[in-house]
């Protein structure tokens, strides 16, 4: 009778919610597109979830955090992911904005493709895309996700303030559906080196480990973009963390930190909330080098795992092929390699020091 209860509790308003926007889309788009409607939708809506049940029946997890774990599986439309019987070296969660269709291609076509790079290990890209009011954005994101197997579709609204929440979804749904030594999760602006992150990862000696640029001693903002009231966290620091553009959990601490999520008490700034969690369980953060988190010169260093921003296709096609070169994928070029940053470095200083005055 728990069971029973417990999944109509967590499905009945999701099914409804799900039903109205598949019914909402699918209208809209025989309008425009009959032919490809129900072949897109049903595909989707057809692809295997975790089950709720083997979660609770399968685990050692308390049952409490069980029932969290499966609330947060729940807000999953659909996952085209491809799962492989193999322990991936590194797993890539991409928090992704559900248009910015450009910046997945790029990341597919670059440093996502495993082409690029020396190491012969298994690593992994998966976007986590929200959900937006356009039907049109809706039926793209699906017939994206049908060709590419590569995209998780929540059904949380597209938010900045949301953000914490796709990242326990991501985090919990890569829990119950891949094998994986460490998580990196990353944004849709960055770079990523993935020799240097897989060289590290295996020479890492740490079980419960998270790696990253650290914000040690953060203050709360009160006002701003990243404000947060005393409601919402009391304290006037943050717990020491990892900045959200690009941070490395181990296996083990994925699985310590999970069961602590809550998807109704959870703090806006999600980087600094995933801290608050690993804090809580015992878990520090480690300041590790080669993750630049505010490279906006787009300045090329042998050591680097994490770029951040990388908007520009320029900017991350020539720290890829500063890379390459290094790491013997790609023929010496004595220009390029004098070369250390993409933009104009003295630009970015002179404006930099413009604003402080």
């Amino acid at each position: 009778m728990k069971n029973s209860f417990f999944a109509l509790r967590i499905s009945a308003r999701r099914v409804v919610g799900l039903v109205v926007l598949v019914v909402f889309v699918m209208v809209l788009y025989h309008t425009q597109y009959p032919d490809r409607m129900m072949d897109t939708f049903d595909s989707q809506m057809n692809v295997n979830k975790v089950d709720l049940f083997q979660i609770i029946n399968v685990t050692k997890t308390p049952r409490e955090s069980l029932f969290k774990e499966a609330e947060a599986i729940s807000h999953i439309t659909f996952d085209t992911v491809e799962k492989e019987d193999t322990v991936y070296t590194i797993l890539i969660l991409i928090s992704s904005f559900i248009t910015h269709r450009n910046r997945r291609i790029r990341i597919r076509e670059t440093w996502g493709n495993s082409s690029m790079w020396a190491t012969a290990d298994k690593y992994k890209v998966v976007f986590l895309t929200g959900k937006v009011n356009t039907a049109s954005s809706m039926i793209e994101i699906a017939e994206e996700a049908k060709i590419s197997k590569d995209i998780v579709l929540l059904d949380i609204p597209e938010n900045f303030y949301l953000l914490s929440k796709k990242v326990i979804v991501g985090l919990t749904w890569a829990k119950h559906n891949m094998k994986f030594k460490s998580i990196l999760k990353g944004d849709d602006d960055t770079f990523m080196n993935i020799d240097n992150i897989i060289h590290f990862i295996n020479q890492n000696k740490k079980t419960d480990g998270y790696f990253g640029n650290l914000m040690y001693h953060q203050p709360v903002e009160r006002k701003g973009r990243y404000k947060l009231t005393k409601e919402e966290h009391k304290n006037d620091y943050f717990a020491p963390y990892c900045s959200g553009g690009g941070y490395i959990l181990t296996n083990s601490t994925v699985y310590k930190i999970v069961p602590n999520f809550d998807l109704e008490k959870n703090l806006k700034i999600d980087d600094a909330y995933i801290g608050e969690v690993a804090f809580n369980a015992g878990i520090n953060a480690t300041h590790t080098s080669g993750f630049y988190m505010w490279n906006t010169w787009c300045e090329y260093v042998k050591n680097i795992k994490v770029s951040h921003p990388a908007k520009d296709p320029e900017c991350n096609q020539f720290l890829l092929l500063r890379s390459l070169i290094d790491n013997r994928k790609h023929p010496r070029d004595p220009v390029l390699e004098k070369q250390k940053y993409y933009k104009n470095v003295s630009y970015f200083i002179t404006t930099s020091k413009n604003r402080t005055n």
